[in-house]
């Protein structure tokens, strides 16, 4: 019976680290895909804080090859039955669970100071086009970025521009954008602060379900890693108690 309940507890370990491999690779990949791709380079150099932005990326390549190893970890520990595996598996996933939990939390109590630097950087990003007269001399920054990427203009609409435009601005399905001053109907017409927020709460619905997916993942690796250990350790304390009566 108690064989039973360790095989069942083995198989349902591996299932289960294929799924922490999965997240590990995907967050392994998505922080070496934002790092090399170019329109997001582009932004995170016009917030002004690259450096800072390279750092977080370099920690998360870090956290899903731990992820990685660790699910790694859980599997062999599981198809060995070693506890020793197991253990390690067990502490690597509090601590990882652990962290997620806090930037969970500091996520959510941040929130609104995240919503407000991107609104300065947006207002500040159209109030210096604005001063300018031929847009195509502007390099590229953080709101030239945004209006590419969300297809807006501006941040209440393309009336915040003064003088003319910027080519950011330009939606290429009605113009070539190639022409020194851009004309109202050949613009986006929504604005990027709005936009951006309808976007940024479609995202964090996602990431909030991803978030709890990966939690109770993980909680059920805990649980079983656990209880397996228990099994084993009793399995072989009864196995030998039997070998040494029977000796003696």
């Amino acid at each position: 019976m108690m064989m039973g309940c360790v095989q069942c507890l083995r198989l349902l370990l591996v299932v289960f680290n294929f799924f922490v491999v999965l997240v590990g690779l995907f967050i392994l990949g998505f922080s070496v895909y934002v790092s090399q791709e170019p329109e997001a380079q582009d932004i995170i150099i016009a917030t002004g804080h690259y450096h800072a932005v390279q750092v977080i990326l370099y920690v998360l390549m870090g956290i899903g090859g731990i992820t990685l190893i660790t699910a790694l970890f859980g599997c062999c520990g599981a198809y060995h039955e070693s506890q020793c595996l197991l253990g390690a598996y067990f502490a690597v996933l509090i601590v990882i669970f652990a962290a997620q939990v806090t930037g969970a939390t500091l996520g959510y109590v941040f929130r609104e100071e995240l919503l407000n630097y991107v609104d300065e950087r947006m207002l500040q990003g159209v109030e210096e086009h604005s001063t300018l007269r031929d847009q195509r001399e502007r390099p590229t920054t953080f709101m030239e970025s945004i209006q590419r990427m969300l297809k807006c203009c501006g941040f209440s609409g393309p009336s915040d521009y003064k003088y003319a435009i910027p080519v950011a601005c330009c939606d290429r399905h009605v113009s070539n954008c190639d022409s020194w001053k851009i004309e109202l109907t050949e613009v986006y017409k929504e604005g990027c602060g709005d936009k951006y927020k309808a976007m940024l709460k479609d995202k964090l619905v996602i990431i909030f379900l991803i978030t709890v997916s990966i939690a109770a993942f993980e909680i059920l690796c805990i649980l079983f890693s656990m209880a397996m250990c228990c099994l084993i350790r009793q399995y072989h304390s009864d196995y030998y108690g039997v070998d040494y009566a029977i000796s003696t």
